[in-house]
């Protein structure tokens, strides 16, 4: 081991020996002691055996073209060890020799290449202008792969962005790689062949003119320019963003012919072109007939009444004649027919030519001079009223309504078929008077007038006072039998005021009205009457008086009849009430109830008769006298007369006896004298 060790160290000597390079005379400033030459690390100078004032480096072997770790190096080193360098100039690192035509550290101005600045530098390429080197990926004479930064450090400003192909540096004042900011003259910098930036700036594009254009534009530049407006308009003066090419021959709509025309364009009818009209022709409103013939040439050429849409009508929706109901269905659909005389359209329910189904709204529309419909509804007619109307009917408004119905009821409330006019005066029948005047559906019996009796005024029977005056004025009260009508003072039906005259015509068979005017009675005589009354008229005549007096000359309402009377029979003795009925007031009866004596009698009294009626107190009148008239005195004593009581009695012997025990018709004197007189008579 320590024999290989031994042989090693004297080989590696030897080695060293035989392998050393000196190298080549150079010049460090005269300098005899090579003191002055710069120090290299290890590498060492010597004096050179060649000149006083030359050096060498001692052994030049440790150099190494390759390696990265050698430093300081320099020209005069390079030069004096050219023969293992290949190079005499030291590159700016110090640690390589290259084989520059001059030293790395003399070069200035434009002098560098990318040839000396890979030998000089570790930066492998010079500025464009030669003045520096640069550490960049290629050189700036490439024309390929160039970047901004390449440009930037190969040219600075005046061409600091690479051309779009990479191929060149340009003067474009912005990126050739950017996405905003363009303007034509950097695109046409950038990339000849997309020489004009788009509408938004973001890109540059190959349009045949600028993107800022006011003529001469198509949709293939419209298209590269700005992509949100592809199509050219119509004058090729911008873009727009219809939804298809402006020279479209089809599919037109109106927001496009706006875009591609101007906003006076609409799409025609059949969208196969753009028109000029005032409107849309697909709107809803406003058209006019100049746009209707614009939007539909040919077709619909006219506007709605409304204005709504266009029509193939053959008139203008505006005329004044000449109009048809197909026209005017289209015109104004809520007017659909033409009015009979052609000058308008009316919103009637059928054509204004139909023979059938009228109505006073569709005759009014269609026919203003004959504005209502007749009853059957085929014909307008010129009638005042509607024929369905209720009130205001006349003769000549029913004729024309309805000939089978020609006259108008008296209220004119509706027509009739009546044989007559319902103003008649004369020749009235019930059945016109039913029809003229329900509510009056008689004729009268002259058939002047119609009345609202309650049978025919030709009826021979069921009566009654109300159809009787109506009937016949003249004879205003149904007869006692209602078979005929009479011309009585009053009903025959009244139950006050009825006279004999009334009864007799009234009631034939009962001829005189009872005593309170009730009623009318079959009595023997009148109820008026005075005297021959008997308990039967009396009870027919006055049922509250039913008996006659005892008289007969009136009647009275007695328990018992008067006449014919027996007292004898317990139920028909006389009592006062009895008395005062049957004769008069003042008759009371007497006690056995026999008779009744007159209390008001001034004769023919008796003494009983007179007690029982002015009774027997002293005072009472309860003597008769001698005419038979009631007094205060016994005129039958025997004593105690007085003259005065003597006249009472009897006036025919006025005087009292002087003994007072009679009544004599002269006084005592005169009796003398009498006597006198009569003696001297019967002496001669």
């Amino acid at each position: 081991m320590q024999i290989n060790y031994l042989i090693a160290a004297f080989l590696f000597a030897l080695n060293l020996v035989f392998s050393q390079t000196p190298g080549a005379d150079v010049n460090c400033n005269s300098d005899t002691s090579c003191q002055s030459c710069p120090s290299i690390q290890n590498f060492t100078w010597s004096q050179s055996n060649d000149g006083q004032n030359l050096c060498i480096i001692t052994d030049c072997s440790g150099y190494s073209s390759t390696s990265s770790t050698q430093s300081g190096l320099n020209d005069l080193f390079c030069q004096s060890c050219l023969s293992v360098t290949s190079g005499s100039y030291a590159n700016l690192s110090g640690n390589l020799c290259v084989a520059t035509p001059s030293s790395c550290s003399n070069i200035s101005g434009t002098g560098w290449t990318d040839t000396l600045c890979q030998l000089c530098s570790t930066t492998l390429y010079a500025n464009i202008d030669g003045t520096n080197c640069l550490q960049i990926s290629q050189s700036c004479s490439s024309q390929s792969n160039l970047t901004d930064d390449t440009c930037n450090q190969c040219y600075g400003p005046s061409k600091q962005y690479a051309s779009s192909d990479q191929t060149k540096c340009v003067n474009s004042t912005i990126s050739c790689s950017s996405t905003m900011g363009w303007t034509d003259s950097n695109c046409a910098i950038c990339n000849p062949s997309t020489p004009y930036a788009t509408v938004d700036t973001t890109q540059c594009v190959n349009s045949t003119i600028p993107c800022n254009s006011t003529s001469g534009w198509t949709d293939f530049n419209c298209n590269l320019c700005n992509p949100s407006t592809p199509f050219a308009n119509s004058a090729q003066t911008a873009c727009v963003n219809s939804s298809q090419s402006c020279s479209s021959t089809s599919g037109w709509s109106d927001s496009d012919c706006s875009l591609c025309y101007s906003s006076q364009y609409f799409a025609s009818g059949n969208s196969n072109s753009c028109i000029q009209s005032g409107q849309s022709c697909s709107s809803t409103s406003g058209w006019t007939d100049s746009s209707c013939a614009a939007c539909f040439p040919g077709t619909n050429i006219y506007t709605t009444v409304d204005q709504t849409s266009c029509v193939a009508s053959t008139i203008p929706c505006n005329s004044q004649s000449g109009w048809t109901d197909s026209d005017c269905q289209l015109c104004n659909p809520l007017d659909p027919y033409a009015t009979a005389n052609q000058n308008s359209c009316v919103p009637s329910s059928q054509s204004c030519s139909s023979a059938s189904g009228w109505n006073d709204s569709d005759c009014s529309l269609c026919t203003p001079q004959t504005p209502y419909s007749n009853s059957d509804g085929t014909q307008c007619i010129a009638s005042t009223i509607s024929c369905t109307s209720q009130s205001g009917w006349t003769d000549s408004n029913c004729l024309l309504c309805n000939p089978n119905s020609p006259f108008a009821v008296s209220d004119g409330t509706y027509c009739v078929n009546s044989t007559i006019t319902c103003n008649s005066i004369s020749g009235w029948s019930d059945s016109n008077c039913n029809l003229c005047y329900p509510s009056q559906p008689f004729a009268s019996a002259n058939g002047s007038t119609c009345v609202a009796s309650s049978q025919s005024c030709s009826s021979t029977s069921n009566w009654s006072d109300s159809d009787c005056a109506l009937c016949t004025p003249n004879t205003p009260f149904a007869a006692g039998d209602l078979n005929s009508c009479i011309q009585a003072i009053q009903s025959c039906s009244s139950l006050t005021g009825q006279t004999d005259q009334n009864c007799l015509l009234c009631f034939p068979s009962l001829p005189y009205a009872t005593a309170d005017g009730t009623s009318c009675v079959a009595s023997g005589q009148s109820c008026s009457s005075t005297s021959n009354w008997t308990d039967i008229d009396c009870a027919l005549c006055a049922p509250s008086t039913p008996f006659a007096n005892s008289a007969q000359n009136a009647c009275v309402n007695p328990s018992v009849q008067c006449v014919g009377r027996d007292p004898t029979q317990a139920a028909e003795v006389w009592t006062d009430s009895d008395c005062a009925a049957c004769f008069q007031t003042g008759y009371v009866a007497l006690p056995d109830g026999s008779s009744c004596v007159n209390c008001n009698a001034t004769t023919g009294m008796s003494n009983l008769q007179c007690g029982i009626c002015n009774g027997t107190d002293i005072g009472d009148n309860q003597y008769a006298n001698a005419s038979g008239a009631c007094v205060p005195v016994d005129c039958t004593q025997t004593s105690g007369w007085v003259d005065q009581d003597c006249q009472t009695c009897n006036s025919a012997t006025p005087y009292a006896s002087s003994d007072g025990t009679s009544c004599f018709g002269t006084t005592s004197s005169l009796i003398i004298t009498f006597s006198l007189i009569l003696l001297l008579f019967l002496l001669l």
